[in-house]
């Protein structure tokens, strides 16, 4: 063989070595790594979780803005408990010791 074909070889091999190795690097050290994408499996089981919470949450708001609308009595029942308001003729007891 001539040494020009031969160095071609040679330069062939090595761009392929080169290759494999870039292409070995970014399967286990780059962005789409095994280690990447156990870590964004995690994140998304996470946030999943979050959203289930969150959800369940807003089903809760939507039965109090239910009962809220339609029923008085809860309505009085919030109006004494959180904001203290009495109805006229009551008295009010500070139950919380100073």
């Amino acid at each position: 063989m001539s040494t020009l074909k031969k160095f071609f070889r040679y330069l062939a091999l090595v761009l392929l070595i080169i290759i494999l190795i870039s292409l070995i690097r970014d399967i286990f050290f780059g962005q789409f790594s095994f280690q990447e994408n156990e870590k964004l499996e995690t994140l998304i089981d996470k946030k999943e979780d979050e959203l289930i919470k969150i959800s369940e949450e807003n089903e809760t708001l939507k039965d109090e803005i239910k009962l809220l609308k339609n029923n008085d009595e809860y309505v009085e029942h919030v109006a004494r408990e959180n904001l203290g308001l009495i109805k006229e003729g009551e008295e009010y007891i500070d139950e919380e010791p100073d």
